[in-house]
């Protein structure tokens, strides 16, 4: 089960901000900015999800922007695991990062800056 992807782009850290920012809100996620190279993007109601389990969705990716040297690494992080909704809520969170972290890499691609995805 994948826990994390890094996503490696071309550019500097407020273009990789601005790109990912942009590619969340695309997807319905809101994002909350803890500095400026860490932040959580949040789609749904996370109490519905804990009094409703599965029936209510709620998804969180945490995400971490590391620069270098004419590029950076956005670093996403699986938030929640799905466990108020047993078995099937586990299964689908797992399914929804593994489509998101996807998303967002094909967001990255074609916007011609794509290096590299690598899950773990």
């Amino acid at each position: 089960m994948v826990s994390y992807a890094d996503i490696a782009v071309k550019g500097s850290v407020q273009n990789v901000q601005n790109l990912a920012q942009t590619a969340f809100a695309a997807n319905g996620f809101t994002v909350k900015w803890e500095s400026a190279t860490k932040g959580k993007a949040e789609k749904g109601s996370r109490g519905l999800n804990l009094a409703l389990g599965a029936f209510a969705q709620y998804y969180g990716v945490d995400f971490e922007i590391y620069p270098g040297q004419d590029a950076a690494v956005l670093r996403l992080l699986k938030s929640n695991t799905g466990l108020a909704g047993g078995i099937w809520g586990m299964m689908k969170v797992s399914k929804q990062f593994e489509e998101l972290s996807d998303t967002i890499a094909r967001w990255f691609q074609q916007q011609g800056v794509l290096q590299g995805v690598q899950k773990k």
